[in-house]
């Protein structure tokens, strides 16, 4: 993530959506629901909100060539969302035991599909309320979700 982050503005915007790294940049302008819905999430991990109203076809279809790589394929680790790890399953990916110590509305994470999320930031913002994510804090939510 901490590569991501820096690719924020305009002309250089990257997101994360499901562990995917996109460079949406020249996509920025076809966006049907305008720059500004992506450019608030530029340089972060937008899995929550994205799948929230995209169909999961959606990127295939209409940004193919966005997809650079997927988070920590670059090995290059660092702070903020631990997005796109694998929990469990080997690969060097995090473990539930891991995921397990990060259960408290400070420190938030779940695994949705085998991907950790640290969604830590995004409570405040969970349509549903933050209880909704509370209750899977450190566990992982993928039939619940």
């Amino acid at each position: 993530m901490e590569e991501v982050a820096k690719h924020t503005s305009k002309s250089d915007c990257w997101v994360v959506v499901a562990g995917q790294v996109l460079d949406v940049t020249k996509f920025l302008g076809e966006h049907p629901g305008g720059e500004l819905a992506i450019l608030t999430f530029a340089g972060k991990d937008a899995t929550e909100e994205f799948n929230m109203i995209h169909p999961p076809d959606v990127i295939g279809k209409y940004a193919p060539d966005s997809c650079i790589g997927m988070i920590g394929s670059g090995g290059g680790g660092g702070g903020g969302a631990v997005g796109g790890a694998p929990a469990a399953g080997g690969g060097g990916g995090i473990t539930m035991a891991e995921v397990a110590k990060h259960a408290s509305k400070s420190d938030c994470w779940v695994v949705v599909d085998g991907q950790v999320l640290d969604v830590t930031k995004f409570l405040g913002e969970h349509p549903g309320g933050e209880l909704a994510i509370l209750t899977f804090a450190g566990r992982d939510a993928t039939e619940e979700f």
